[in-house]
């Protein structure tokens, strides 16, 4: 049978185990970001839209009509 090298193997699992681990952040960055995306190009679609609607509402004469 041959001799188990501990070290060796510890090393190999930590090195695998911050592999993984950077694997998942980036992962999670990239989600992260992408919702952001999207939730930013949202939120401007309807601040446009209330904006135009209050430009509309404050834009508005009763006297230019007389």
């Amino acid at each position: 049978m041959l001799p188990l090298n501990l070290a060796a193997i510890d090393k190999e699992a930590r090195q695998l185990r911050a592999a993984e681990l950077q694997r998942l952040q980036d992962l999670f960055f990239a989600k992260v970001s992408t919702y952001g995306h999207l939730l930013a190009g949202a939120a401007r679609s309807g601040l446009t839209t209330i904006g135009t609607s209050l430009r509309h509402l404050f834009s508005w004469n009763p006297q230019a009509h007389h």
